[in-house]
């Protein structure tokens, strides 16, 4: 019922409308914040690949439509720990209009090829929403992943900490500096 009630389509079409560029106004982000976004049971070599983290609508979900394009992304598999840093390159949109690059060419990511098949299938096209990363630091493999004792995170998809230290050592950690951007 929630879902009905906040439904960004249902709000922007009550509100009479506006335009893409317009919506992206409303959430013009001066400065970039700091995002832990989640990002479990999901492909992390085509998240690598393709440039993307996604989320389903259900639970917390939602949480990833908070992430703005600059903002900084850390991306944390819940069991591993946090495998890559990334700024924000386009905020949310439904499975069926993200598009990603394959062999130069701009394609849906349902018609992309998947390092995995298996997890692209698992993902509910009318649920799953994508957002655009660009990837600064990460590993390839998940059980490369950084944890330590006394790091923080949260059973969300998308929340800013409050505990600095967390992003800090995994900046740290991955020899990430703002330099980087």
């Amino acid at each position: 019922m929630a879902s009905d009630i906040w439904n960004p389509d249902a709000i922007k079409q009550i509100a009479g409308g506006w335009t893409d560029d317009e919506e992206k106004g409303f959430f013009k982000n001066e400065k970039g914040r700091e995002f832990t976004v989640g990002y479990a049971d999901r492909s992390w070599p085509d998240a690598l690949k393709y440039g993307f983290l996604s989320a389903n609508l259900g639970g917390s979900g939602r949480s990833i439509y908070n992430v703005q394009v600059g903002d900084t992304i850390y991306c944390h598999i819940a069991g591993h720990g946090f495998v890559g840093i990334g700024e924000c390159t386009s905020t949310a949109v439904p499975m069926k209009n993200f598009t990603v690059m394959v062999n130069g060419t701009a394609t849906p990511v349902v018609d992309a090829p998947w390092e995995s098949e298996e997890a692209k299938r698992n993902l509910d096209p009318n649920k799953e929403v994508f957002i655009g990363v660009a990837w600064k630091n990460f590993v390839t493999d998940v059980s490369d992943a950084y944890w330590e004792k006394g790091m923080k995170t949260v059973p969300l998809v998308a929340y800013m900490l409050n505990d600095k230290m967390t992003h800090q050592k995994v900046r740290e950690h991955f020899g990430y500096t703002e330099a980087d951007d």
